[in-house]
């Protein structure tokens, strides 16, 4: 009798690890972003610089260092790329504000991990979700090269603090196909 009980709570032991390692390489604590923007003609490959402003928010339970967080993570990311002369998350002064971009982001949409909704018939809690409005625009005239948005979902809350980052990727892989 004893023997049945220990292996029974050797098997829970086992079971409970194994079952959450699976379910997190199993991708459903992936983070996931998308996008979409307006097509544009212009080609950042006509400018030099690339300025990239701290991003505002009217939502008060969003991350206040996320929003120089996401902009100052693109600004090393396209950086790296080495297509641009300068690509600074402060203001440009040494090129001309012609050949600058500046890229301007607004968090439209939060839904933090603490959050608990009822969707399909189930709860849900642990999503963490952002929306990104974006605007590119011609330093020197003001005008929009593009504008669009930038979705990125987690439903895993403790890998929120990785959706920044992936959203920094998505706004320099676009800055990249339109280049």
């Amino acid at each position: 009798m004893k023997k049945k009980k220990s292996l029974k709570g050797l098997m829970i032991y086992f079971l409970v690890p194994l079952a959450f390692f699976a379910f997190v390489l199993s991708g459903c604590g992936e983070i996931k972003t998308t996008s979409y923007f307006t097509p544009t003609k212009t080609k950042l490959k006509d400018f030099q610089a690339v300025q990239f402003e701290n991003f505002e928010t009217e939502i008060e339970d969003f991350p206040k260092e996320a929003l120089a967080k996401i902009p100052a993570a693109s600004a090393v990311l396209l950086d790296s790329k080495d297509k641009f002369k300068e690509v600074s998350n402060s203001n440009i002064t040494n090129i001309p504000a012609s050949e600058t971009v500046i890229v301007l982001g607004e968090v439209a949409e939060y839904r933090p991990s603490s959050d608990v909704s009822f969707e399909g018939g189930g709860i849900k809690f642990g999503e963490v979700s952002i929306t990104i409005k974006l605007a590119f625009l011609d330093k020197a005239t003001g005008n929009e090269i593009t504008t669009g948005e930038i979705n990125g979902f987690s439903s895993m809350g403790f890998m929120a603090k990785d959706i920044y980052e992936s959203m920094a990727k998505e706004i320099v892989k676009y800055m990249l196909e339109i280049y």
